[in-house]
């Protein structure tokens, strides 16, 4: 479900129920600290620059694929361009008769046949018509072709006499018409559906490139209680089904103790098999940790936990590392503000561009006294292809973005940006 930094949206419109709660992510509540440097805060927009920016220490790499059904939702590495003219010849788009439109009387001689494996050879005179086949090519001289029903055939079959009026030029489809040689058809970045790999086994191309999918390793703590524990490996659980649903490589890294050298052991195998690592669980004490290994490292303060984002290596390996809360909604929220467009830019999409919804408040949105950014809220498709359930927990949670000092009332259609999936 779910393609630069201005925070572009891939937008679909359905006929939404949304009832809307706060969740506090305030809008000025992001801070970012770096060793030296403690001070300075950010809005989630800066933060999300800040963002931008660390991703493009870490550049897309890509691979060679073959081209076949399973590239579908793989992002293309390359420009695909025309290597000819498309169509390369004019070519007729239907079964019927080519003829010279401008000739007087509606009576035609038959002299041959055209298609696209064997062309009539000769240029069309006038008092002349070509049978053609649907994809034909259409032979010099002719500018026009008439379909077969709209033509009765004369003696011994051999002439054709027009019955409809036509215009000139109908059903030819002309040289070029739908791309020149070397116009770019698929751009660099361009996620490829059944259309896009379609086009490409028309074009005969049987290699492409595209870009690695991102991983994420996420890694859940342990915890005293086996009532947190089993709270953490459920948000673990959701965070992996959606960053997959997303597109990306989730891996479950399990549990990791508390303990320094067995997260340490922990991060290092995971950092093996992605350079993204998200851990859920304590923040401030996961921080602590985190510090004495050689990261750089980025606070985000979000009410009522904290964000914890760090960039460098373990054992020579590029990371880039978050800290989620053990709050489920805030832990979805982190995955979906700061985390997806981070991986995405790692996937070759650009950062920022998010998978969101349109729909209808049921419920009014009066402006918050904590300058609130984001609403935490229930969405209900009334089709049912979304339907809602609360005591069976078969919601699909998502995030509405407010404006400073602005509320909603009920049936104002809003955009949102859905954070869990049924």
């Amino acid at each position: 479900m779910l393609a630069s930094c201005q925070m572009f949206f891939v937008r679909k419109h359905f006929c939404l129920q949304l009832r809307v709660t706060p969740f506090y992510l305030t809008r000025k509540a992001l801070v970012f600290e770096e060793y030296g440097n403690r001070d300075r805060s950010y809005s989630t927009e800066d933060a999300l620059e800040k963002l931008n920016i660390l991703a493009k220490r870490y550049p897309p790499q890509s691979k060679v694929v073959e081209v076949s059904s399973s590239i579908i939702g793989r992002v293309l590495a390359e420009d695909v361009e025309a290597i000819e003219d498309i169509p390369a010849f004019r070519k007729s788009l239907v079964d019927g008769f080519a003829i010279i439109y401008n000739q007087s009387g509606t009576k035609r001689k038959i002299v041959g046949e055209s298609t696209a494996e064997k062309p009539y050879d000769a240029k069309l005179q006038p008092g002349e018509c070509v049978r053609i086949t649907n994809g034909g090519v259409v032979p010099d001289g002719a500018d026009t072709v008439v379909p077969f029903e709209n033509v009765a055939l004369n003696d011994e079959e051999k002439c054709i006499q027009i019955n409809v009026k036509h215009s000139r030029g109908e059903y030819i489809r002309e040289r070029g018409s739908e791309a020149k040689e070397g116009q770019v058809l698929i751009k660099d970045g361009s996620k490829l559906g059944s259309l896009e790999v379609n086009l490409l086994c028309a074009l005969g191309i049987s290699q492409v490139e595209v870009y690695k999918n991102p991983r994420v390793c996420i890694v859940s703590t342990q915890n005293a209680t086996n009532q947190k524990r089993n709270h953490e490996d459920s948000n673990r659980s959701r965070l992996l089904r959606l960053f997959q649903i997303q597109g990306f490589k989730s891996i479950d890294a399990g549990e990791s103790s508390m303990k320094p050298k067995k997260m340490e052991k922990n991060l290092k195998i995971s950092a093996d098999f992605a350079c993204v690592i998200v851990i859920i669980g304590d923040v401030h004490k996961i921080q602590k940790f985190i510090q004495k290994m050689n990261l750089k490292i980025y606070i985000d303060g979000i009410v009522p936990d904290n964000f914890v984002f760090g960039h460098g290596s373990i054992d020579r390996k590029p990371v880039f590392l978050c800290v989620l809360p053990q709050n489920s909604t805030s832990a979805l929220v982190g995955a979906n503000v700061f985390i997806s467009p981070f991986m995405r830019a790692l996937g070759g999409q650009g950062f920022g561009s998010n998978y969101q919804l349109e729909g209808n408040l049921t419920t009014t949105v009066v402006e918050s006294s904590q300058e609130l950014e984001f609403y935490s809220i229930r969405t209900e498709l009334s089709n049912g292809v979304f339907k809602q359930e609360s005591k069976t927990n078969q919601r699909a949670k998502s995030l509405l973005k407010t404006s400073e000092n602005t509320s909603y009332s009920s049936g104002d259609t809003v955009d949102i940006v859905p954070t869990d999936f049924p």
